[in-house]
């Protein structure tokens, strides 16, 4: 999954994107608002150095002698400022009468005057002393400044990009855990289907998640009236077809045994013929009525062969499929499925007559049993287009056939089958073979 395919990975980076935007913000404000307080904490330190450097150049002035070095002076302030500040002693006509060691012999400034001013890069502040006769300048870099700024914001930026990553990491994981009940309700939704519609449990979700669940509860509650509704309609409706479809045949019987010639059978016939599909289409209702009400559960395993070979001993009595089936099965072993005899019945019934009935006419059908409990069934005739294969399983669905059937065959399969953990596989043409249809039923293990 891509992160912003997640609710989770869109919040956490919505949250990211929002506290980065603030962060910027805050960072630009504070470090305009940090380089004003360190150039007003400079300035009272150049203004403090220069009230305390006025007692030592009177003293050098007018108490020592003339000849005296002036690196006293820096000599006496280097230590204090740590070579950031440099000085400069000016008289009234602006010469420079002393200078720190790091300072220019140049004046700093054109004019003398009181404050702080700019020039050259340079911060200088003018202290005059002694009505105007002497003058204290004291400069400082603007890159010093700046540097100082910037290395007070890094002091502060560095740790919250440092803990950026940090707080996504902790939002993940806080989010993620927050938003579990919603798997937990995801997977609780899709664990749902005709067999399972039990009410979700309610009680551990958090309200917004529990009323969701509520709603979902009682869409099932009306989806599982409204199947037991259907399949009560299925079972009872094919259940009372049966004895007056029986009856019908039986007078339709009577009515061909008692026709004088062949004219007078065939309309007794065709009625025959369209009573047959209608207690063909009662018994496929009936298997399906059963199938959806969950026959498949196996109290013990059956035996796949057995099963088949009943199946097909039956169906071999007929006069249309005689001779046209093949069992193969294993000879020394008995293979077994998790699925109730009866639906096994129904499910190879299904496949075998679905075989016969759409198959090459006269061709034969093979049943094959393998040792790892796979059964498939394989016919002769035409080749199914692949995109056709699919829609065969759907109730009524019947593919470009003129045989008869109800389209219920292989939709009560799957629907046994799906109660097994079972899989069917359509193919066609059959496996090593250049035409014909196969139904691959493939059992779980038991």
């Amino acid at each position: 999954m891509r992160l912003f395919d997640s609710l989770v990975g869109r919040l956490v980076a919505s949250l990211i994107l929002v506290t980065v935007a603030f962060g910027l913000i805050a960072a630009a404000t504070g470090s305009f608002t940090l380089h004003r307080e360190i150039n007003e904490a400079m300035d009272s330190a150049m203004q403090e150095a220069a009230r305390r450097l006025l007692p030592l150049v009177i003293d050098d002035l007018f108490e020592r002698e003339t000849s005296q070095s002036p690196r006293r002076l820096a000599e006496a302030v280097s230590e204090d400022d740590g070579g950031r500040l440099i000085f400069q002693v000016r008289n009234g006509d602006g010469r420079v009468l002393m200078h720190s060691y790091n300072a220019p012999a140049e004046p700093l400034t054109a004019k003398l005057v009181q404050g702080f001013s700019e020039e050259a890069g340079r911060r200088i502040y003018t202290e005059p002393a002694i009505s105007g006769s002497v003058f204290v300048q004291v400069a400082e870099l603007d890159a010093r400044r700046n540097e100082e700024t910037f290395e007070a914001a890094t002091g502060f930026l560095v740790p919250i990009s440092v803990l950026m990553p940090l707080s996504a990491i902790v939002a993940w994981l806080i989010l993620a855990r927050s938003l579990r009940p919603i798997a937990t309700l995801r997977s609780e939704i899709s664990a749902r289907h005709g067999d399972n519609l039990a009410p979700i449990r309610t009680e551990e979700l958090p309200s917004e998640l529990a009323a969701i669940a509520k709603s979902v509860n009682s869409l099932m509650r009306r989806l599982h009236l409204a199947l037991d509704a259907e399949k009560e309609f299925t079972a009872n409706a094919a259940h009372e077809l049966r004895t007056p479809i029986a009856g019908a045949l039986a007078q339709t019987e009577r009515m061909i045994a008692e026709a004088a010639d062949e004219a007078g059978k065939k309309r007794p016939r065709q009625i025959k013929a369209a009573l047959s599909d209608l207690a063909s289409l009662s018994e496929k209702l009936m298997q399906l009525a059963r199938a959806d009400a969950g026959m498949a559960a196996a109290g013990k395993p059956a035996d796949l062969a057995a099963v088949a070979a009943l199946v097909v001993a039956d169906l071999e009595q007929h006069g249309e499929s005689r001779g046209r089936l093949r069992l193969k099965a294993p000879a020394k072993s008995t293979v077994q499925a998790a699925i109730d005899t009866d639906a096994l019945a129904i499910v190879l019934r299904n496949l075998i007559e679905n075989a016969l009935r759409h198959g090459a006419e006269s061709g034969q059908v093979v049943v094959r049993i393998s040792d790892d409990a796979r059964l498939s069934v394989v016919n002769e005739g035409l080749v199914i287009p692949a995109h056709s294969l699919n829609g065969l399983v759907k109730r009524f669905e019947r593919g470009a056939t003129r045989a008869d059937g109800s389209g219920l065959g292989l939709a009560i399969v799957t629907r046994i089958l799906q109660q097994t953990g079972a899989k069917l596989v359509l193919n066609s043409p059959a496996s090593g073979r250049q035409d014909g249809f196969e139904a691959v039923v493939q059992f779980p293990p038991t």
